[in-house]
């Protein structure tokens, strides 16, 4: 019998929200917070997969492509996508799944279980796969197969762990050095209605604005004209459509400062705080990614010693992060207070496996 574990993590987004599916840089880290998927060898063809936190089952053999139960049947869809790339388990194993990262409250933790089951996968054919090619594969089973409109970011950050920076039109990914003390999350508890649907909207109306944008501006590039020659062009054309494109210059040149500021070991946190609030600030005001509870949330953390804070994930519900600092204890007392769930995570590592027999 052969046992193995593999543990893949959450992620937050430093800078760069809503940035990645636009082929804009993104900054992030993973936290200590993750995925665990414990695999025991079986002697037919057949997955079993217990989700031990949530109650739940599935079963399926290998012999064929695996129907899916759902839209978004992550676990099905990474066996799939495996196979099509000739990484395929010879016989069957038990999953045993679980973790404490909070469900869809924009931490990735359905990033964080394709990247683990990607990863368990690669072990059970006995081969290896780098983990760049972990987070690509983990994003085919997750976001292609389903045709949606996320981004990579999520999976990198899972898979290579620590703070990196994702340069999205050479896909090179760049672990930093900086070192952070505790962030706080805070989970609104407030459920997201069509987080899929948010992704898709704000894609589709920025890349219609980019392209209106060429019109007036023949050598657009969003990746490097400087913003201020769109607002410019804006002016004479404001629109809510507009802002929103703008938003994702703002945020693309605000992570390039992030960047150079997070390549230094110990960057000034007072700076950095600065530096998220301003990020939060254009996500709520011209994204509208912010709810009143986060917006409270984030009041009284910062009341409470946060330097900076802001939404985390798609937004629209879910949580927060802030960049404590020193205050951890006092910033997750006064989210709890505010009627968050508060959770103290740190920079953790990638995804990793151990095998235990």
């Amino acid at each position: 019998m052969r046992e193995f574990r593999v543990r893949a993590p959450g992620r937050v987004c430093l800078f760069g929200e809503h940035s990645d599916y636009l082929g804009l840089d993104v900054i992030a880290a993973a936290i200590d917070m993750a995925i665990e998927i414990v695999a025991t060898s079986r002697d037919d063809n057949v997955i079993h997969i217990d989700y031990s936190d949530l109650g739940d089952s599935d079963e399926f053999t290998l012999d064929s492509d695996i129907e899916y139960h759902s839209k978004r049947d992550y676990v099905r869809s990474s066996f799939n996508v495996m196979r099509r790339k000739e990484y395929e388990p010879t016989h069957g194993w038990n999953l045993n799944v679980s973790g404490n990262i909070p469900i869809a409250a924009g931490l990735s933790s359905s990033s964080a279980l394709t990247v683990g089951v990607v990863m368990a996968i690669a072990e059970m054919a006995g081969k290896k796969l780098p983990k760049e090619d972990v987070a690509l594969t983990a994003y085919d089973a997750e976001v292609a197969e389903f045709g949606e409109s996320g981004g990579t970011m999520d999976h990198y950050a899972s898979a290579v762990g620590g703070i990196i920076h994702v340069d999205m039109e050479s896909k090179k990914v760049t672990k930093l050095p900086a070192e952070l003390d505790s962030i706080v999350i805070g989970d609104s508890g407030e459920k997201k209605k069509d987080t899929v649907g948010d992704l898709r909207y704000i894609r589709t109306t920025v890349e219609n604005e980019y392209e209106a944008i060429r019109k007036g501006i023949t050598t657009f590039d969003h990746r490097k004209t400087p913003a201020k020659e769109v607002y410019e062009l804006t002016r004479r054309k404001p629109s809510k459509e507009r802002k929103m494109a703008e938003a994702t210059l703002r945020n693309r040149d605000l992570t390039n400062r992030a960047l150079e500021l997070l390549s230094e070991s110990s960057p000034d946190p007072s700076v950095l705080g600065e530096m998220l609030q301003e990020h939060h600030e254009i996500l709520r005001d011209d994204l509208n990614r912010s709810t009143p509870k986060i917006e409270k949330m984030i009041e009284v953390a910062r009341g409470a010693g946060a330097l900076g804070c802001k939404i985390n994930g798609s937004g629209g519900g879910g949580s927060m992060m802030a960049y404590a600092s020193g205050w951890q204890k006092e910033v997750a007392s006064a989210i709890q207070l505010a009627g968050g769930t508060a959770y103290v995570a740190k920079v953790g590592k990638g995804a990793s496996l151990t095998k235990i027999k």
